[in-house]
C-alpha cells in the first residue's frame, strides 16, 4: 500500500511499527543467551561434581610376623581405581592445611619410605580424622587385632554440591525462558498498539 498521501508523523509511526518488533526481539535474545549459557554451564559443573565423589576403603591384615599390611582402594563415581598396597606402617597422623578458621584435615599413614594419605581430598571435619587416627594407631600397637577396615565416603557431600549446582543452573535456564517470553509479549503488545 502506498503511503505517500499520509502526513510525515504517520509515515514514521507506520515504519517504526514494522521495525521495532524485530529490534526488540533481537535485544531480548542477548539476556536469554547469557542466562541460558550460565544455566547450562552450572548444570554441567553439577553433573561433574556428582561424579567426582570418592569412597576410600582401607583394609589391613596382620601377617604372621605381626606386621600390618594394608591395601587402599579408591572408588570414584563408577570407576574403580587400582588398589595401593601399603606396608610397614609405623603410625598415623593428621595433616592440616589452611589458615585460622579455614583448616582442612586428612589422615596420613607414616611408613619408613614415605607418608601415604588415607584420602586424596582434605575434609573440614577434624573429629572424623581423629577417630580414624585412633583406630589405626590402636590397630598398629595392638598385635592381637587380626584386621582393620576403614571406609571414608564423601560421595553424599559431593552429590549434594552437584545437586545444588544443577538446581541453580535450571533456575538460570528458567529465567532465560521467562525473559524470552516477556520480550516476545512486549513486541506483540507493541504491534497491537499501533
Amino acid at each position: 500500500m502506498d503511503d505517500e498521501w499520509l502526513p510525515y508523523d504517520l509515515k514514521q509511526r507506520r515504519r517504526s511499527r514494522h521495525q521495532n518488533p524485530q529490534r526488540n526481539q533481537l535485544k531480548g535474545w542477548l539476556p536469554t543467551l547469557i542466562f541460558g549459557s550460565v544455566g547450562v554451564v552450572s548444570v554441567g559443573v553439577g553433573i561433574m561434581e556428582m561424579g567426582s565423589g570418592q569412597m576410600t576403603e582401607l583394609a589391613c591384615i596382620r601377617s604372621g610376623t605381626k606386621q600390618a599390611a594394608c591395601s587402599r582402594t579408591v572408588t570414584t563415581g563408577l570407576n574403580r581405581e587400582a588398589t595401593t598396597e601399603i606396608r610397614n606402617i609405623e603410625t598415623s597422623q593428621i595433616q592440616q592445611v589452611g589458615r585460622k578458621f579455614r583448616n582442612v584435615y586428612r589422615v596420613v599413614l607414616v611408613t619408613p619410605e614415605q607418608d601415604v594419605p588415607l584420602t586424596e581430598d582434605f575434609k573440614s571435619d577434624k573429629r572424623e580424622s581423629l577417630e580414624h587416627i585412633k583406630r589405626l594407631n590402636d590397630f598398629i600397637q595392638n598385635d592381637s587385632e587380626p584386621n582393620l577396615e576403614i571406609q571414608v565416603d564423601d560421595r553424599a557431600q559431593s552429590n549434594l554440591f552437584g545437586l545444588m549446582f544443577i538446581l541453580t543452573g535450571l533456575l538460570w535456564v528458567l529465567m532465560a525462558i521467562v525473559v524470552q517470553i516477556a520480550v516476545s509479549r512486549k513486541s506483540v503488545l507493541t504491534q497491537k498498539v499501533y
